[in-house]
């Protein structure tokens, strides 16, 4: 008889699942800014060159010294129509991340602040800083990577076919 089982992984047992995760916490601190920058293309912010201004001895083809106004207008509205579903995306994820935030104690918390507010800051480093022991540090640290899992659905599902 073919049976089969449903075993859904855990964060930390899953390296591309936690890498998601440190992504997402890491992402939270720079989301107001990525919403003020979608924002302000939208409302016709800061203009932005079409030409490469990295590149070293850049000439502008004659086309593209004297750009067809009709293209620069298609390309700044489609700029404005990414940028509000961008928008939407983003302020979406920061109200989940807020929402988060409300209901995690207060071990999961502080482990988001130390480790993700900085720069990719090593587990070492954080644990010391707090003064925490390694059990206390990671359950924290795996609960925290577990509530943002559970709220982007992030957790994969295996089937195991079990033929015995």
């Amino acid at each position: 008889m073919n049976q089969l089982k449903w075993i859904e992984t855990r964060v930390k047992d899953d390296k591309r699942l936690r890498r998601q995760v440190d992504e997402l916490l890491h992402r939270y601190f720079r989301l107001p800014l990525l919403i003020q920058q979608a924002e302000e293309i939208i409302n016709g912010g800061p203009e932005i060159s079409l030409r490469s201004s990295l590149t070293v001895n850049y000439a502008a083809s004659e086309s593209m010294s004297h750009p067809h106004r009709l293209k620069e207008q298609q390309h700044y509205d489609q700029m404005v129509v990414e940028a509000q579903r961008e928008l939407v995306v983003l302020k979406n994820e920061l109200n989940k991340m807020n929402s988060i935030r409300t209901y995690l104690a207060e071990d999961e918390l502080t482990v988001w602040d130390y480790r993700y507010k900085r720069r990719r800051r090593k587990d070492v480093h954080v644990r010391d800083e707090l003064g925490w022991g390694n059990d206390r540090y990671y359950n924290a640290l795996d609960g925290l990577r577990g509530q943002v899992a559970d709220v982007f659905k992030l957790w994969t599902i295996i089937c195991i076919d079990d033929t015995q």
